[in-house]
């Protein structure tokens, strides 16, 4: 029984992961890094499946990233790294699924909420919605290795622009740059199975022949270093005091 996600298999060929903390903003807790590598296993049992959806609960936000409350500024490289890995693993499960996945974004993603969805092989954004890869602003890089990911999936100089700039982009931005392969109305959002027609009425052969070739042109193992060397370089940022005055700076304006 999952507590921080819903897991839902569909009859046409389908699955949607749900994060289900609405109230904070979907953001990724400790328990829920474990909740996504179990849904993500139990995915990949399912030999109908044809495609994997990833979508947050409410209308404010697909993921905020980290909970603060796990994710805090209290801790050294080695801890940092311990907390950080997982949510790694779970991102690489997710850029090496064997079938097509979609992030549907039904509202904003920060952080890590933009590492997840860029994990996914195509994003699908509501209107009014922004994005950024924020990490900047808390002293730190992307810690679950979506940075490496995002120079693969869109071009690079833009990449190292947003990364650089660490600013929210609007969902116009986010598709212009390539990151955003469709926007819909949130109204669009209430029916999941018509937005996944051209997945579902695919074989399965086709399907995973298609991202198998896809999968080649990442380079999956070495792809998985560069993520991996992205959670050393975070982690040991983690500990510096750029990152933990600029944390908690972020809480005092919260309260």
């Amino acid at each position: 029984m999952f507590h921080s996600i819903t897991y839902e298999e569909f009859d046409p060929g389908y699955a949607i992961i749900k994060l289900n903390r609405p109230d904070k903003l979907n953001a990724v807790s400790k328990k829920m890094a474990e909740e996504l590598r179990a849904a993500l296993r139990q995915a990949k049992e399912n030999e109908k499946l044809k495609c994997l959806v990833i979508t947050g609960a409410g209308n404010r936000a697909f993921c905020a990233g980290g909970d603060l409350k796990d994710f805090h500024g209290e801790m050294d490289a080695g801890e940092a790294f311990q907390l950080l890995y997982p949510m790694k693993e779970v991102l690489y499960e997710l850029a090496s699924f064997p079938m097509p996945t979609i992030a549907l974004l039904n509202g904003q993603a920060r952080g890590g909420g933009c590492e997840i969805a860029t994990a996914c092989d195509f994003r699908i954004g509501v209107e009014g919605a922004e994005f950024g890869f924020v990490q900047g602003q808390l002293g730190i890089i992307p810690g679950w290795g979506g940075g490496a990911l995002l120079y693969e999936k869109i071009r690079p100089e833009r990449a190292y622009l947003w990364l650089t700039e660490a600013t929210m982009y609007d969902y116009k931005k986010a598709y212009d740059i390539g990151w955003l392969h469709h926007i819909i109305t949130k109204s669009e959002l209430e029916n999941i199975e018509s937005l996944l027609q051209q997945f579902l009425n695919k074989s399965l052969l086709q399907l995973s022949h298609l991202k198998q070739q896809y999968e080649k042109k990442l380079s999956m193992l070495s792809l998985s270093s560069m993520m991996d060397e992205e959670v050393r370089v975070c982690a040991r940022l983690w500990e510096s005091e750029e990152h933990k005055q600029a944390v908690e700076l972020f809480l005092k304006s919260r309260k």
